[in-house]
């Protein structure tokens, strides 16, 4: 074989594998926007609860707000973490123990994470800078 076939034969070769390589990275970009819309859904899906308790003493009369409720459960069962399911799991039973002040000290808890993993998960700073 000469050089020039041998160089065609390499370049082949390396486009071939930057093909592979580029595909495989583009997958993996993929599964991580998926996963990040995921876990925003899950997190997001608990403001309507809270913002149903803000707006009144009762939200349990409220009759869109089981399924509000429900529906955070579902999310956080499925793309929460540990920690996330357990404070909300524990808001939920202290609720159905009608124990507010633990309801409470849970709610304190899980009210500002939310917002925190959200901005975490946007990479988003809470800093803004001055120009």
């Amino acid at each position: 074989m000469s050089a020039d076939n041998w160089i065609m034969v390499i370049s082949a070769v390396i486009v071939a594998v930057g093909w592979f390589v580029t595909g495989y990275l583009n997958r993996l970009q993929d599964i991580s926007q998926k996963q990040l819309e995921h876990r925003l859904e899950a997190l997001k899906s608990f403001l309507p609860v809270w913002f149903s308790i803000q707006r009144n003493d009762a939200p349990f009369a409220q009759p869109d707000f089981l399924p509000q409720l429900e529906n955070a459960r579902s999310n956080f069962q499925l793309y929460g973490y540990k920690d996330e399911i357990d404070l909300l799991e524990g808001f939920i039973k202290a609720i159905e123990q009608k124990n507010l002040e633990n309801a409470n000290t849970i709610l304190a808890k899980l009210v500002p994470m939310v917002p925190n993993r959200i901005r975490k998960e946007l990479r988003i700073n809470n800093k803004r800078k001055s120009h």
